[in-house]
């Protein structure tokens, strides 16, 4: 027998940019999404019918970008069990969907063939790059020396085989393309070339890695389908290498994850007013602050990220948002790695900074859902409401398009449907 529900009596704000549906019911059968209409009074039998006491449903929010890396001398049983917690918390904070963009192969592959057995109703679906593919001893090795998490090239014929070798067991590929031209850490161009290539003649998207305007105009050139993270500017004070940038992603449909919310971590690091006001955004809790203050970390130099050079970044990245947005560049939401706050939160505090930068609240919501899902070929299934969709979604007590805050803080939460799979929020 078919499993089916409907949520009546909401705001569907369904992801796609397009305006809100007031006064809806959605119904979903077997895990997908079968139709949106004016809600109804009667219900045949065999129906669960859940009221939505005028809420507002909106897809499942994605994490586009994030790192859930191996812990030194952990079994692979006590990795996956805590790869499952951490995909139960994202979850918990509405988050259905997780892109890892760079992690252990076989312990994330163990991961996936589990869920293929048995979708998850209580934890986020996982989807993954495995190994990035960097230089010879490139980056990020400075940080962990765990060669398992990189595929090391140095020539066009290298990378391209190692593409083939991950066919078929990863879902997107990753690239860093980060360092001095010419230098034995960077991956070569014509290496870049060579991944981007045989990743789409096997319908996979190339996530790239950046760190200049030099580094974006050579991966959008190679053909990336997402350039990831905002980039150091030459100049602070000018505005026009984001033009030119804006532009170029805009003309060529390259999706762009500035992953504002790392950078505000590495830039603001030791600064303890920064923590309060996570506290005070509901990111961390009060309680937090002195633990987090606490932390050797919190204020230490981190390998290949100077402070200020990322607090610029940051700000540049702020100032630079409306200017690609107004030039139409598809933006997407993601947060790398969460030094100061949980993961999930990570994501939502990534929200809240492109809203503060000037992004409109549906264009934040899009970020988080349908972009991400096109970013890596998913959307034909996932990513919105829509007859035929995956039944993600998320169901706030408020309008987040009137106050993205709405979406960040927890107290809005209501329930979340995960495959079709209703669970109301843990207050």
């Amino acid at each position: 027998m078919s499993a089916q529900l409907i949520v009546r009596n909401v705001t569907v704000i369904d992801g796609s940019g397009g305006p809100p549906v007031a006064d809806a019911e959605v119904a979903i059968e077997d895990g997908r999404f079968t139709a949106i209409r004016p809600s109804g009074k009667t219900t045949g039998g065999g129906v669960t019918v859940y009221d939505g006491r005028g809420g507002y449903l909106l897809p499942g929010l994605w994490e586009g970008h994030t790192h859930l890396r191996a812990r030194p001398g952990e079994g692979d049983a006590d990795q996956v069990a805590r790869l499952e917690a951490i995909l139960a918390g994202y979850l918990a904070a509405g988050i259905t969907t997780v892109l890892e963009l760079g992690g252990p192969l076989d312990i994330d592959g163990r991961l996936r063939e589990r869920h293929r057995t048995t979708p998850p109703t209580g934890a986020a679906e996982l989807f993954f790059a495995g190994p990035s593919f960097t230089g010879i001893n490139g980056w990020p090795l400075a940080l962990h020396q765990n060669h398992s998490l990189v595929r090391e090239a140095g020539d066009a014929e290298t990378a391209r085989r190692m593409v083939l070798e991950l066919e078929g067991e990863t879902d997107f590929v990753k690239c860093i393309y980060d360092g001095e031209p010419g230098a034995p850490d960077k991956l070569p161009r014509a290496a870049l070339q060579a991944i981007v290539k045989a990743a789409h003649e096997r319908g996979k998207s190339v996530l790239v890695h950046i760190a200049t305007k030099r580094d974006i105009e050579e991966a959008v050139d190679a053909g990336a389908d997402c350039i990831e993270h905002a980039f150091i500017p030459e100049n602070p004070d000018d505005l026009t290498e984001a033009e030119d940038v804006a532009d170029l992603l805009a003309s060529t449909g390259t999706y762009f994850s500035p992953t504002l919310a790392v950078f505000e971590q590495l830039g603001r690091s030791g600064d303890k007013t920064y923590l309060a006001g996570l506290a005070r955004d509901a990111i961390i809790s009060p309680g937090e602050v002195a633990e987090i203050a606490s932390r050797p970390a919190f204020g230490a130099p981190f390998p290949h990220h100077p402070a200020a050079e990322t607090l610029t970044r940051f700000r540049y990245g702020v100032r630079s948002l409306p200017i690609m947005r107004d030039a139409g560049v598809k933006i997407v939401a993601g947060s790398d790695i969460a030094l100061f706050m949980s993961r999930p939160a990570a994501l939502l505090r990534e929200l809240q900074l492109l809203a503060d930068a000037g992004l409109p609240a549906g264009d934040t919501i899009v970020a988080a859902t349908r972009y991400n899902a096109e970013k890596i070929r998913k959307a034909t299934s996932v990513g919105t409401i829509a007859p035929g969709q995956v039944a993600d979604a998320l169901l706030l007590n408020a309008d987040p398009l009137g106050d993205i805050m709405h979406l960040v803080r927890p107290g809005h939460r209501v329930a979340m449907i995960r495959h079709g799979h209703l669970t109301e929020a843990v207050e």
